[in-house]
């Protein structure tokens, strides 16, 4: 016969020391509690309300307003529990595009993932907390792994959910998922067997997330296979193991900071022979992983791709990152310059068109130059390798060029492609990020746009193969 145990059956008193010394925390220590009112965040506070000793707790709920009314319930109800478990309180509202009907808006759950943690963050800063709790478990983090597996995660993506990460600033604030050992069902069993209540999130059934598509649709089907569930948990953790293992290859690799300078501030500096003697798979997880630091935010594959290619091709090159960063190759070291020495702009783009002679010398406001010359060669000479520069055939190019920004309805027919498309969908896909597509140099021969600076060449001008007369342009950062 079953017995229901009873509500004393559950370690309440001790459970949240086993959770704490897992995660390696001190139970006593002072945590902020991302309470969205759901099983996960209720079960948390419950497991810290009840410990003893009692750790100094702050919860708080950050509401995204996008399921009207149903979200100011779930407020409200994480108020009340609260204060009914004497657990003071903070909430703050966050506005992001949800989208129009079954429409999400473009990366919108990374979008509210972010500014909640933000806001998360600056609540622990001012309660003088330096650890945010949330309650995700191990089924949030298999869905994870398979969300990413679906995106075409490379190995490091694949390692799946972090059990712990920091949030850069001024103090940081580490984020730790203490629950990542249970699994959703047991959660929801524990608390209906202590007859404590929590709130369903509709939003948690729609099909216009993928995290739900992935829950509903996908899970179910691997826990009904022969290994089930138990075969994916092993995949995760053989991932996981190996990223381990890799991580102690690259763990050495870090920027120095410039001089008189700390690299959260002011950028900094790396061995770029350190970085070109990894195999490709650990160079490229290697500076994920330093750009990201260095910056705060992650680069894309197109230009992960770029820079792999200028390591390789040993090419000394400026590139632009996300957040109007600047990566620097030159022949001993990757230099990480911020936006503040990049050469900000406070001038109109469309105001700005500089005469480029042939031969002569350009200057933008910024400082930087690009140069033209004409050159004679051989039929069928070798073209530079360098991207940052290129020749174009001389027959029909002025003897003046013009050197502007990029302006509204700008075309280009880039060398190579089936015909002219839109600059901005170039940029985009060449890798530019869609902060410093506004200052990419172009050199323009009467109105068609010849060269993207460092980027590619027009197909109109190409080089063609009996060709004697070159004109060589030349592209160069500010000093």
């Amino acid at each position: 016969m079953h017995v229901q145990p009873s509500r004393s059956a559950y370690p309440w008193s001790d459970r949240w020391a086993q959770l704490a010394s897992a995660s390696d925390l001190g139970p006593n220590q002072p945590v902020l509690v991302a309470l969205s009112g759901g099983a996960d965040s209720v079960f948390l506070l419950h497991l810290l309300a009840q410990a003893e000793p009692r750790p100094r707790i702050l919860a708080m709920h950050v509401e995204h307003g996008l399921r009207g009314s149903e979200s100011h319930e779930d407020s409200a109800f994480c108020a009340r529990l609260c204060a009914k478990l004497s657990i003071p309180f903070a909430r703050t509202s966050i506005e992001i595009d949800g989208g129009d009907g079954d429409r999400l808006a473009p990366n919108w759950e990374a979008k509210a993932r972010k500014a909640r943690y933000q806001a998360l963050a600056a609540e622990a800063r001012a309660a003088g907390i330096s650890v945010i709790l949330t309650g995700h478990h191990e089924d949030d983090a298999l869905e994870t792994l398979l969300m990413r597996m679906m995106r075409g995660s490379d190995m490091a993506g694949l390692a799946g959910q972090k059990t712990r990460f920091t949030l850069a600033g001024s103090p940081p604030v580490e984020v730790i998922r203490p629950l990542v050992t249970l699994r959703r069902e047991e959660v929801r069993q524990i608390l209906r067997r202590e007859n404590l209540t929590w709130r369903e999130d509709s939003s948690n059934l729609s099909q216009r997330f993928t995290r739900n598509r992935v829950r509903h649709n996908l899970l179910p089907g691997i826990a009904q296979s022969e290994q089930g569930m138990d075969g994916l948990r092993a995949f995760a953790q053989a991932v996981e193991g190996l990223e381990a293992e890799l991580a102690e290859r690259t763990v050495h690799l870090h920027w120095t900071p410039l001089a008189g300078q700390s690299v959260q501030t002011a950028g900094g500096r790396l061995d770029r022979a350190a970085v070109s003697a990894l195999p490709g798979a650990l160079q490229r997880r290697a500076l994920w992983r330093l750009l990201h630091e260095g910056t705060g935010k992650p680069p894309g594959k197109t230009v992960l791709s770029l820079i792999e290619s200028d390591l390789t091709e040993q090419r000394d090159i400026r590139r632009t990152l996300p957040g109007q960063w600047l990566l620097e190759l030159n022949a001993r070291e990757l230099l990480l310059l911020p936006p503040s020495q990049g050469g900000g702009l406070d001038y109109p783009a469309e105001e700005l068109e500089v005469d480029l002679p042939v031969p002569g010398t350009a200057t933008l406001p910024d400082g930087t130059r690009v140069t033209a010359e004409r050159v004679e060669v051989e039929p069928g000479a070798a073209f530079p390798t360098d991207a940052n520069v290129v020749e174009l055939d001389a027959r029909g190019l002025p003897t003046t060029l013009r050197v502007r920004l990029p302006r509204a309805g700008d075309r280009f027919h880039a060398l190579g492609a089936p015909g002219q498309r839109e600059l901005t969908r170039f940029l985009a896909d060449a890798g530019v990020p869609a902060a410093d597509r506004r200052r990419q140099p172009l050199v323009l021969a009467d109105e068609e746009l010849v060269w993207v600076a460092g980027v590619r060449p027009c197909d109109s001008k190409r080089v063609q193969p009996h060709s004697t007369q070159r004109v060589r342009l030349k592209i160069e950062a500010p000093a």
